[in-house]
């Protein structure tokens, strides 16, 4: 009996209203239409509604999809162009976007109160002057969505073409929108609250969703400054320069008291449009704005060095590496963060200062910045500077950072120990280290590790291991003229004399300018005793260029 009550009294409001209050009325002047356009052609029409005095609009989501451009039309006949989109739901079709402000613009308040059950709202369409239509929307149901907003069914006939027309209360507050949900009851409109419009926002994680792919006109970075550094260090790796640079001067008008946008515009002149002047400009404005200027000397430190921009002959009278060395200096003088070390370390490493390089990385390595790759940089400067066996103990260090279980990430700093270790004439040790290297790859090598593991064995005077290693290799690739070589060597060094000789005249036929396959040959041929062909074998390999081919010939026929 209540609900019968309740519904004879809804009725009665809504057939006794016949002139809206003039503050709904006033309402008109912030509907406006939209014109959406794709590559200058109109694709659709429909509604949209100013907001507040800074230039929002808000809008359905599929009146946008695939256009490239809008504009919108308020009952006062004036154009405004829709210039970026600020966030966007799918699911109950809105959008919010904003135009340039200006004086003539109306726009909506929001209700601080949502509508009840049982309150009469008005909906405004759209109307050139004061023609738009304003109708009676009692509210019937009140259903929660996302969490705490509200989502309206008004007893209001159905029309498409009032899809996002405002509902306001009779203060023209700004209450819900209107959906372009169509069901079985063709009475009943629904109606999405305005704070849920309100609350939408971009993030760095669906800026470059689908989403937003769909619509063509520029989005707005989103509102919080760490979320619209994270989209500016993506769209940095995009080919496309020209939308990122746009992307940094949106992020300095949006942030304008922030100097990371200064930073990410000084990189860009630096690295991409070699503007070196621009870019030091660029950081002078940054290091006005923050207090953080060690900060901003590492950005130009790292920047410089990162690209190498001292190889660039326009770039070293402004950026030299020097620069770079200078600025990490400052830095450093501000605040000793290990980061500005290892950067200053790397920039002595390439200035070829391997013993100032090495105190930054050892300095290292009691801090959270100690890695495998640190260590290596250490055992590289030490065996530059000849001390071979701190360089190896360093590289020891870089393997135990894995743990003690050989796994597949310590490979590459297993071989690269071997390889230390085989400079420095220990080549048994070397051995042992490539066939570490070989087992936590499960075998999976290629002829290059075999001829690479051949070389340390044969050093190492382990022939036998050499001779199964180049065979190995010689499987493989069984045309490589270097293995062709290196097996006619081992096999003359270990006295083979009858093996060496088809693999050196294989050897020939594959290279027959090469004078090391001639000479090797003729030393055979010379312990067959075979002097004449001997003779024949060293004078190829003089004409072609073998320094000891000579000599020997003259020897031989003495």
């Amino acid at each position: 009996m209540r609900k019968l009550f309740l519904l004879i009294l809804l009725t009665a409001v809504v057939s006794a209203y016949s002139k809206p209050p003039k503050k709904v009325a006033a309402a008109r002047n912030s509907v406006a239409s939209i014109l959406v356009y794709k590559n200058g052609e109109l694709l659709r029409n429909g509604l949209g509604i100013f907001v507040n005095a800074s230039g929002e609009l808000y809008s359905s989501y599929s009146l946008f999809v695939d256009g490239d451009s809008a504009v919108t039309i308020d009952n006062r006949g004036v154009v405004r162009p829709v210039i970026k989109v600020i966030g966007a739901d799918e699911t109950y079709d809105c959008m919010r976007l904003s135009i340039v402000p200006d004086k003539k613009l109306k726009g909506l308040e929001f209700s601080s109160r949502p509508a009840e059950r049982g309150n009469v709202l008005h909906m405004v369409a759209y109307g050139k002057k004061k023609s738009g239509a304003i109708e009676a929307a009692a509210v019937e149901k009140i259903d929660t969505i996302s969490g705490s907003h509200l989502y309206y069914t008004v007893k209001l006939p159905v029309s498409e073409k009032n899809a996002s027309a405002p509902l306001v209360n009779e203060n023209g507050e700004l209450v819900a929108l209107l959906q372009t949900v169509v069901g079985d009851d063709t009475l009943r409109s629904y109606a999405l609250s305005a704070n849920f419009v309100k609350d939408l926002t971009i993030k760095a994680k669906d800026y470059n969703s689908s989403r937003f792919a769909r619509i063509g006109i520029k989005k707005i970075l989103p509102e919080e400054e760490n979320e619209a550094l994270s989209i500016l260090l993506l769209q940095s790796f995009s080919s496309d320069s020209t939308a990122y640079k746009q992307m940094l001067d949106d992020f300095k008008e949006q942030f304008p008291q922030s100097h990371n946008g200064y930073l990410y515009t000084a990189e860009y002149h630096a690295v991409q449009s070699k503007k070196y002047q621009a870019a030091d400009n660029e950081w002078k404005r940054a290091l006005a704005l923050t207090e953080k200027s060690d900060e901003v000397y590492y950005h130009m430190a790292n920047t410089i060095y990162a690209n190498k921009l001292y190889s660039d002959s326009v770039a070293s009278t402004i950026f030299a590496l020097d620069s770079a060395l200078h600025y990490v200096n400052k830095a450093l003088e501000i605040e000793q963060q290990p980061i500005y070390t290892r950067l200053k370390g790397n920039i002595l490493y390439t200035k070829r200062d391997f013993s100032a390089a090495f105190d930054c990385y050892s300095s290292l390595t009691s801090t959270n910045l100690c890695n495998a790759e640190l260590y290596v940089l250490a055992a590289n400067c030490k065996e530059i500077l000849g001390d071979s066996d701190a360089a190896i103990l360093y590289q020891d260090s870089a393997i135990a950072t894995f743990g003690r279980v050989p796994i597949a990430p310590m490979a590459p700093y297993i071989l690269n120990r071997g390889l230390m270790k085989n400079r420095a004439g220990r080549y048994r040790e070397a051995v042992l280290d490539y066939n570490i290297y070989a087992n936590i790859l499960n075998g999976r090598v290629n002829a290059n590790f075999y001829y690479l593991r051949e070389q340390a064995e044969y050093n190492g005077k382990m022939y036998r291991l050499a001779l199964a290693d180049i065979d190995v290799a010689l499987r493989l690739e069984p045309e490589n003229i270097i293995f062709l070589l290196e097996k006619g060597r081992i096999c003359y060094r270990v006295n083979l004399i009858d093996e060496a000789v088809p693999v050196l005249e294989k050897a020939i036929k594959t290279a027959p300018d090469n004078p090391d396959a001639y000479y090797l040959l003729a030393r055979c041929q010379m312990l067959k005793n075979n002097k004449s062909a001997a003779k024949e074998n060293l004078s190829k390999a003089a004409k072609l260029g073998h320094p000891n081919a000579a000599a020997t010939l003259k020897e031989l026929e003495k």
